[in-house]
């Protein structure tokens, strides 16, 4: 009697889906490059770089949050979909930062710390843009090399990264941000609190 081979949980097509919001952002930024490589500080590829992390960060912040106690393991289908977009959007904030000193800052951390100043009111600010790329793609580089160990990590720990994570986001995306697009990211915001406040208590 021949074994029967599992049936693939339907949820990890979303790695897909994250897979193809990555490569279209990227072709997109690439070809706004080729189009008009010309520094600008809101150059289209800065703006879309910025603006496909944010996307991946929220659906994989959209399929940890309801996951059960027991789907948080590395087989877990939630936690595979989570990893694999997460993941993602660390990168594709790399490609932001990269693509946003060249064509916004010409390298200079000067240049970044006076429109930071300029922007936020605080130049000083800069640093902490510093520190949240660094923190992400860290936690992402965990998540990547080590799974089990991750999943096992402090519930404080994923707490603190995530809400700090979720604070400069927020900052970056609706705060500093005017027009549609800040009404936009902010109902985007509004959707994650609810599906928080539905499932607190297995976030408790």
């Amino acid at each position: 009697m021949s074994a029967t081979t599992p049936t693939p949980d339907p949820k990890l097509r979303l790695r897909w889906l994250a897979v193809a919001v990555f490569a279209g952002g990227l072709a997109a930024s690439g070809w706004q490059i080729i189009r008009d490589g010309t520094p600008n500080l809101r150059h289209p590829a800065v703006l879309s770089t910025a603006w496909v992390s944010f996307a991946l960060w929220a659906g994989a912040v959209g399929v940890m949050i309801p996951a059960q106690r027991e789907e948080w393991r590395a087989s877990g289908t939630r936690f595979r979909v989570a990893r694999s977009t997460w993941i993602l959007g660390a990168v594709m904030f790399l490609v932001h930062f990269l693509v946003a000193f060249h064509l916004a800052h010409h390298w200079q951390h000067s240049n970044a710390f006076e429109h930071v100043s300029a922007t936020a009111g605080f130049g000083p600010g800069i640093f902490v843009s510093y520190f949240f790329t660094a923190l992400w793609l860290a936690d992402a580089a965990w998540w990547w090399l080590s799974p089990v160990g991750y999943a096992a990590r402090s519930r404080w720990l994923g707490w603190l990264t995530h809400t700090f994570i979720a604070f400069i986001t927020f900052n970056g995306t609706v705060v500093y941000v005017t027009g549609w697009i800040r009404w936009m990211a902010a109902s985007v915001f509004v959707v994650l609190l609810v599906v928080v406040v539905l499932n607190r208590r297995k976030l408790l």
